[in-house]
C-alpha cells in the first residue's frame, strides 16, 4: 500500500471508498500491467476515477523488453506521453536473421514500414509502466493486493479482496494476464483455450556498449534460438528453445551450451556478461484465446482476453489499442448502458486481437523448428518473404 493508504488503517475496500465516492462509474481494474495501466491512465484523462489492484509491489519486478508498434505508441500521443516515450526507447531500423552458424540469413530494413506507419521502438517494460502510471493518482493504485472472489450480478459486481474486505463496483476489468484469475472466476473452461508451442526460454540484460542500438537480431537454429534487442541504455538477450531440451539446464548452463555452438561474432558476444541469469524466470511460449470477453459486469482486456506469442512483438501494442477502445466506450456510457458499451468494445477489438494472434502463431510455426531438415527448409522459405509478407496480419490492423 501507499503511505496514504497505510495511514487510513482501513481495509483495501475501505481505502477505495474515498476514491469511488468521486467516481461517475465505479470501475475496478484487476492487474496493473500494460493493459491495466493504459486503461487507468486513459480513464483518468476522461475524468473517471478507476481503482487498480496489482498483485506485485510498487517497486517489484516489472518485466522485460517490449517492441512497441505505432498501434500502441499512438495511445501515448493521446496521453501526452509520446515525447517522454521517445526518450526512454530506441527506434528499430533493421531486423537481421541469422542461421545456426551465425551467418546472416536475411536482413529486413524497416525504413519503408516506419515511414508509412510510424516507428517500431524497443522499450524496457518497467520504464513504460512507470510512464503510464505517472498519470494515475497514487491513491488509485493498490499494490500487493489480489481479488479472491467476484459476485457478478446484472447491475454490479461485489468483489472480495485478499484481506477479506469487499466492495461493489459497476464494472470489473480483468487485465491480469494470460493466466487470468478473473477469467477463471467468471468464465467456464470451454470459454477459453491455451495453445502451447512446446518452446520456452529465459531473458537477461547486458550492457549495450559495442552493439548497434537500432538493430534487432535473431538466430534461428534447430531446437533453439537467440534474440538480441536494444532498448534505451541496455541490451535485452533472449535464449530459447524446445522445453524438453531446455529444462535439462539452468539458464546459465544453457547459455554456455549455445555459446559452444556459435562462432566468434556479435551473437556470441551478446551472451557474455549477462546480468541476472541466476534468478531468470523461465517463460512458456504459449498463448490463450477467450471466446467470450464479458459477462454481466466483468470484462476482459489484453492478455486475459487474447494473449499473443512474442514472435510478432505486437502483444503490448494490441493491449494498449484495446485499452483505448474500452476507455472510449466507457467514457460515452453510464451504468445503465454498460452492457451495450461492452458489446461495442468487443465488436471493435476481438477480431483485431485475433488477427494479431494469428500472425504471431504463423511466425511461430516458421520459427520453431526442432530438426535440422525442417530448419533448413525454414531458412529457404524465409528468404522468399518480404517484411510485409511476414507481418501481413499486423499491417492489416495498423491500416
Amino acid at each position: 500500500m501507499t503511505t496514504q493508504q497505510s495511514m487510513c488503517r482501513l481495509t483495501i475496500g475501505g481505502c477505495m471508498r474515498p476514491v469511488l465516492e468521486k467516481a461517475r462509474l465505479r470501475i475496478l481494474i484487476v492487474g496493473g500491467g500494460i493493459a491495466g495501466s493504459t486503461l487507468a491512465a486513459l480513464l483518468h484523462q476522461h475524468g473517471e476515477y478507476p481503482v487498480v489492484v496489482e498483485r506485485g509491489g510498487k517497486n517489484g519486478a516489472s518485466g522485460y523488453v517490449l517492441g512497441l508498434y505505432p498501434l500502441g505508441a499512438r495511445v501515448l500521443h493521446g496521453l501526452g506521453m509520446y515525447v517522454r516515450y521517445q526518450e526512454i526507447s530506441r527506434k528499430m531500423e533493421r531486423y537481421i536473421l541469422h542461421n545456426s552458424t551465425g551467418k546472416v540469413l536475411k536482413e529486413f530494413s524497416l525504413t519503408e514500414f516506419n515511414d508509412a506507419y510510424g516507428d517500431i521502438r524497443g522499450v524496457d517494460r518497467g520504464l513504460l509502466l512507470a510512464l503510464l502510471r505517472s498519470s494515475i493518482p497514487e491513491e488509485n493504485i493498490f499494490y500487493n493486493a489480489t481479488v479472491q472472489h467476484i459476485q457478478n450480478n446484472p447491475y454490479g459486481a461485489v468483489v472480495t479482496f485478499s484481506d477479506g474486505s469487499a466492495q461493489e463496483f459497476d464494472l470489473v476489468v480483468g487485465a491480469d494476464g494470460i493466466h487470468s484469475d478473473v477469467r477463471t472466476m467468471i468464465f467456464q473452461q470451454k470459454d477459453y483455450a491455451y495453445k502451447t508451442t512446446g518452446w520456452g526460454g529465459w531473458g537477461a540484460w547486458r550492457s549495450l556498449e559495442g552493439f548497434d542500438g537500432a538493430t534487432y537480431r535473431e538466430l534461428w537454429a534447430d531446437g533453439w534460438f537467440v534474440g538480441i534487442y536494444p532498448v534505451h541504455n541496455k541490451l535485452a538477450v533472449f535464449m530459447g528453445g524446445n522445453k524438453s531440451k531446455l529444462l535439462q539446464f539452468t539458464a546459465a548452463e544453457f547459455v554456455e551450451e549455445i555459446r559452444k555452438q556459435l562462432p566468434v561474432g556479435i551473437l556470441q558476444s551478446a551472451l557474455q556478461s549477462l546480468e541476472g541469469l541466476e534468478s531468470a524466470h523461465f517463460w512458456d511460449l504459449e498463448d490463450c484465446r477467450a471466446t467470450r470477453w464479458f459477462s454481466k459486469r466483468v470484462v476482459l482486456l489484453g492478455d486475459s482476453a487474447t494473449a499473443l506469442l512474442p514472435t510478432a512483438g505486437i502483444g503490448a501494442s494490441m493491449a494498449m489499442d484495446s485499452a483505448s477502445a474500452l476507455a472510449d466506450e466507457l467514457s460515452r456510457t453510464d451504468a445503465d448502458y454498460l452492457s451495450l458499451a461492452l458489446e461495442k468494445y468487443v465488436k471493435r477489438q476481438k477480431k483485431r486481437a485475433e488477427s494479431a494472434q494469428k500472425n504471431a502463431r504463423f511466425l511461430a510455426r516458421i520459427m520453431f523448428q526442432d530438426s535440422l531438415p525442417a530448419s533448413m527448409a525454414r531458412n529457404y522459405i524465409v528468404r522468399l518473404y518480404s517484411l510485409k509478407g511476414l507481418l501481413k496480419g499486423v499491417i492489416k490492423i495498423i491500416n
